[in-house]
C-alpha cells in the first residue's frame, strides 16, 4: 500500500512539472508600458534606447546621490540677479546603464545665468542616478534637469 502511495505521488509530481514546463513557454509577461517591447527582451529595449535617447520608458533615471550637491556655494552676484530678476536652469544629459551621466551629452537647455548651467555642468559628473528601465531592463536615457525660482521683488 505504501508503495502504491509513492508511485501515485511520484506520478503527481512528474505530471506538474510536465504541466509547468508547457505552461512556461506560454506564460510571457505583457508588452512593457505600450511600448511594443516585451519584458526582458534587453537587446531590442538597447537598441530602442540606442536609436532614440529620449524614448518612453518604464522608469526614467533618477538621481540617487547628489554629491556635490548643485548650487551649494552661490556667488552673491548670482543670488542678487536672482532676487532681482528671477532664474531658470535647463539641462539634459544622458545616464547610462550604471547610472552616471556621459558628459559627452551633456546640453545647456536654457540658463538665465552662466554660472546656474557651469555649476550644473561641474556637480552632475559627480551624482549617481537610478538607470533608466525598459521591459525590465536598465538602458541609457537622457535626464532632464530644470530649477526655476521667480524674482523676490
Amino acid at each position: 500500500m505504501k508503495r502504491l502511495r509513492l508511485v501515485a505521488v511520484v506520478c503527481a509530481v512528474a505530471a506538474c512539472r510536465g504541466g509547468l514546463q508547457e505552461d512556461t513557454a506560454t506564460n510571457v509577461r505583457p508588452m512593457s508600458g505600450g511600448t511594443g517591447v516585451s519584458y526582458g527582451d534587453c537587446a531590442e529595449a538597447l537598441r530602442r534606447a540606442a536609436a532614440d535617447p529620449d524614448l518612453d520608458v518604464d522608469s526614467v533615471p533618477r538621481p540617487v546621490t547628489q554629491r556635490p550637491r548643485a548650487f551649494a556655494s552661490m556667488p552673491s552676484a548670482v543670488k542678487t540677479h536672482i532676487n532681482t530678476k528671477g532664474s531658470a536652469v535647463k539641462v539634459d544629459v544622458v545616464v547610462d546603464t550604471l547610472g552616471r551621466a556621459d558628459m559627452k551629452t551633456f546640453k545647456v537647455v536654457q540658463s538665465s545665468h552662466p554660472w546656474l548651467a557651469e555649476n550644473l555642468r561641474a556637480s552632475i559628473p559627480g551624482w549617481r542616478f537610478r538607470a533608466a528601465r525598459l521591459a525590465g531592463c536598465k538602458v541609457p536615457r537622457i535626464f532632464h534637469f530644470s530649477a526655476t525660482s521667480k524674482s523676490r521683488g
